[in-house]
């Protein structure tokens, strides 16, 4: 009787075991579920938006054989987006350290992504364009939200506000290559004349200021030093340095009225800038935000590293 009794009691056990193991599968069904759609539906949708920030950025024109990540990495993110909405039960459902480290994982890159794709981006300053304002071998902080963001299938943008200010450092698509980020100052706006002759400006038929700061001494790309004039020039009260060469030929004359939804810019170099002057005008779509402070700064034709960094130049404002 004792071990029939035992036998019985066994059972049992065993039975709630199971009982309890039957309750338990819901609730992890359920999670499971949850997952596989929230992750699913993550991925598509990051996939989605980066595959329709590539079509709204269009064709290159310079540059037909200009090549992109975007497509690849956007397929990629909707074929893994699809495969866990309609497949990932069993993955989700699973009680593992591989789960644990993908989820964390992910949800680091998701964030990352987040933020540079809506709010900071880091970029480094490649050429002098922007001399003296900013050299080469900065790298500097920009704002994705300052001028709005652009709609992914579309070339519109949304929470523009007052859109881009006179003199503001911008970050933009290059219009025949949108492959390529160039960083210029935004001279005019929608409607205005912009005139630039013998090496000076003129909007809306009004000469802009100019004071002259003496000789300015600057290194290019190729570690050549270079003279120039530099002056501060005066755009809608707000003053930041410029330079010229004396001997330089060039003159970039233009005489043109921005159209709706477009600006002309102008890199401080005057005479060793491809901007508005040569190509044109800058549509709204195209750009991506507006410059906000140098982290760091590096000549690269620097012997050593203490020498190569310009300590003066961290955290300073790009104004």
């Amino acid at each position: 009787m004792e071990m029939d009794q035992k036998v019985s009691d066994n059972q049992v056990v065993e039975g709630e075991a199971a009982e309890n193991t039957d309750l338990a599968k819901p609730e992890e069904f359920n999670n499971a579920a949850k997952k596989q759609y929230i992750w699913g539906g993550l991925f598509l949708l990051f996939g989605l938006y980066i595959f329709g920030s590539y079509i709204s950025a269009g064709p290159s024109i310079d540059n037909e054989d200009a090549g992109s990540l975007g497509p690849p990495i956007s397929l990629l993110l909707v074929g893994v987006g699809i495969y866990f909405i309609f497949f990932g039960r069993k993955f989700f459902a699973k009680d593992s350290d591989t789960l644990e480290y993908f989820e964390a994982i992910a949800m680091a890159v998701g964030i990352a992504l987040t933020v540079r794709a809506f709010f900071v981006e880091p970029f480094k300053i490649p050429s002098g364009s922007m001399i003296p304002t900013l050299l080469v071998g900065d790298y500097l902080f920009v704002s994705k939200y300052a001028y709005g963001f652009r709609m992914p299938f579309t070339q519109q943008r949304v929470f523009m506000g007052d859109g881009p200010r006179r003199g503001d450092v911008a970050v933009f698509e290059y219009p025949r290559d949108p492959d390529k980020d160039y960083i210029k100052r935004i001279i005019g706006l929608p409607g205005d004349r912009i005139v630039y002759r013998s090496k000076r400006l003129y909007i809306n038929g009004q000469p802009i200021e100019y004071n002259s700061m003496g000789q300015y001494n600057y290194k290019t790309v190729q570690g050549d030093i270079r003279e120039a004039a530099i002056f501060t020039e005066n755009l809608d009260n707000i003053s930041h340095p410029i330079i010229v060469q004396s001997y330089s030929f060039m003159d970039g004359y233009t005489d043109q009225v921005i159209p709706k939804d477009h600006y002309f810019v102008m890199g401080d170099n005057r005479d060793n800038s491809n901007d508005s002057r040569a190509w044109g005008f800058v549509p709204a779509h195209r750009l991506v935000g507006r410059a906000l402070r140098i982290f760091w700064s590096w000549d690269q034709h620097s012997e050593n590293l203490a020498d190569g960094v310009r300590w003066e130049r961290l955290w300073t404002p790009v104004e």
